[in-house]
């Protein structure tokens, strides 16, 4: 008797997205179900080693190229509206129509790109399954678009896969089936990152060292030109200490050349200026790192996970993990940031890393709809 695959079709638009859904991939292919892989083309997947490592078992669909959308805010609606007109039609020219009725597509998070599968699972009457579902800061302007690309997803989707108790409960009134996760499926991301080799030499000559990690990629933070410059100064009392890896996000760098401070950083010792590596080799440097500081959303529940000290250069966070163990909020006060350095070691929290695998949770789900 042949065994009856199911298709499973994965709506994804940022390599940050996939970055979170890869394992689900992997565990429902491993479960014996084909994956197939629509990119929406906000970003190019093919610049990730992902990828490679997923061995996509089913079709990958390309709506559009990261290169044809206009950088600027007005750019990004003008190729969302093109794109989601488009997508249905491209999508039934490769699966035959009768299939995608009532098929799974999974979307992630809170990106444009989810949204815009959201209205492509109604068009083409797929069951929307959304993982990460139920985040919510109760402000519609901020994040802004994110609250907003959330919301729109919850009243479409049929099944919320929410990570934690605090996300299910914000899905009380919504719609369709709340599954409770428990934990993110970046848990089982990072337990993959260790298993996977270092490729950037300076992440690989850094590994041992006495360290830890600066990440600033904010607007709200970055167009404070004040709050930017007094903690740069505090970032670099803390470097005389150990030394400082400092990520230059594009936004950043620009920023510090704009100030005069670029070179600067750049010729003291006690400063690593690293370009952004890919995911994995990030996460072995957070991995390897003494604590962090950082305003990333990712990177806060990617630290909880580890256990590894985090400060946490945001007013509000709409997420809960760590937030009191591991992680602690500036809350716009600098000298927090010193509190924080000098108690570090009593936020190292025991490591969450392969005890538990949200990402199975969500297969065995899937495979029972």
């Amino acid at each position: 008797m042949t065994e009856t695959r199911k298709q499973i079709y994965f709506f994804i638009g940022t390599e940050a997205e996939l970055i979170k859904v890869f394992p689900v991939i992997i565990e429902c292919q491993k479960a014996g179900n084909t994956c197939h892989l629509i990119a929406s083309g906000q970003n190019d997947l093919h610049k990730s080693r992902i990828l490679d490592m997923i061995q996509l078992n089913g079709k990958l669909i390309e709506l559009s190229k990261e290169e044809s959308i206009q950088k600027s805010a007005v750019g990004l609606l003008k190729w969302f509206v093109a794109v989601r007109k488009r997508a249905p039609r491209m999508i039934r020219q490769q699966f035959d129509a009768e299939a995608l009725t009532g098929a799974s597509l999974v979307v992630h998070g809170d990106t444009v790109s989810t949204m815009m599968g959201a209205f492509v699972a109604k068009k083409l009457r797929m069951r929307l399954c959304h993982v990460e579902a139920g985040l919510r800061s109760h402000n519609l302007l901020n994040p802004f678009p994110e609250e907003i690309d959330r919301l729109i997803t919850s009243r479409l989707t049929s099944v919320h896969f929410a990570p934690g108790n605090l996300p299910a409960k914000n899905l009380d009134k919504a719609k369709g089936k709340v599954i409770n996760t428990k934990y993110n499926t970046i848990l089982d991301s990072l337990a993959f990152s260790r298993t996977v080799e270092v490729m950037t030499k300076e992440v690989q000559d850094i590994q041992g060292e006495d360290y830890f990690v600066f990440v600033m990629h904010r607007q709200e933070n970055l167009m404070n030109k004040n709050f930017f410059v007094q903690v740069l100064e505090q970032v670099k009392q803390f470097s005389r200490q150990r030394k400082c890896v400092l990520i230059l996000h594009k936004i950043t760098e620009n920023k510090l050349r704009e100030l005069n401070l670029l070179e600067e950083l750049k010729s003291d010792a006690q400063f690593l200026l690293l370009s952004r590596v890919d995911y994995f080799d990030f996460m072995k440097l957070l991995d390897g790192a003494q604590y962090v500081i950082t305003d990333g959303g990712s990177n806060q529940e990617e630290l909880h996970y580890m256990g590894k000290p985090c400060l946490i250069m945001r007013k509000t966070t709409e997420r809960q993990e760590g937030i009191g163990e591991n992680a602690v909020m500036y809350g716009g006060k600098i000298e927090n940031m010193r509190k924080f350095v000098e108690q570090y070691r009593s936020y190292q929290k025991e490591c969450l890393l392969g005890k538990y695998s949200p990402s199975k949770k969500i297969c065995e789900v899937l495979g029972r709809l």
